[in-house]
């Protein structure tokens, strides 16, 4: 059976993403990162949904260094161009992610490292594009001393797929959106005005299903 690392969020497309790894009858490695600001309400997420799909618990990897630019805007930052930067945006985020995935990869014998971005995702991060995980699994071939023999490479299912067509499979697979956390803000319930769960709102009205969480009013 291959083993594969999961990248879990918590959100919407690290869900799906899940329960699409597991239809293939894998071995599954769930994985997340909790970095400066992290919003505890993913942490429950991660849980939940690990609980549900039938895996093992989210190995959690503390980096209390990583900030998003919007908190690293209270120290001072001395590339101005940042402060245009999206909402949420962290330097290098992927990039940093997923080395430290592929050294779990090499540890564990992994094959497969599975990250959960959509096809929007590049509009706004450079770092979730097609292009840059062609290039990390080339990274990945000459850095891993064991890649010849065991070979990791990175999937991503959901890229070139709206929000919309994300929600549409997440129901097909019978995803529990309802304890997922879509928010930039650790709140009782979701904002409804962050950049985030206003796309979460706009695919299921989209897809003509009432989404399962609570919004501010």
């Amino acid at each position: 059976m291959e083993r594969a690392i999961v990248l879990l969020s918590g959100g919407i497309d690290s869900a799906v993403t899940l329960w699409w790894a597991k239809a293939r009858g894998w071995d599954l490695r769930p994985l997340t990162f909790d970095y400066f600001g992290r919003p505890k309400r993913e942490h429950g997420a991660i849980t939940a949904l690990t609980q549900q799909v039938g895996v093992e618990n989210a190995r959690h990897v503390e980096l209390p260094f990583l900030k998003e630019v919007d908190d690293l805007r209270q120290q001072g930052i001395a590339n101005r161009l940042l402060l245009d930067s999206p909402e949420g945006y962290i330097p290098g985020r992927n990039l940093i992610f997923y080395a430290l995935a592929g050294y779990y990869a090499e540890l564990d014998a992994v094959r497969y490292i599975v990250g959960g971005h959509n096809g929007i995702d590049p509009e706004s991060f450079p770092d979730a594009s097609p292009k840059f995980f062609n290039f990390l699994n080339s990274v990945f071939h000459l850095s891993l001393w064991s890649y010849d023999k065991s070979p990791v490479q990175i999937l991503v299912p959901l890229s070139g797929k709206s929000k919309e067509e994300v929600v549409r499979l997440g129901l097909a697979m019978h995803v529990p959106f309802d304890v997922t956390w879509s928010c930039y803000w650790d709140r009782d319930i979701h904002c409804g005005t962050c950049e985030s769960c206003k796309e979460r709102r706009a695919a299921f009205a989209a897809v003509g299903v009432e989404d399962p969480v609570a919004y501010e009013a």
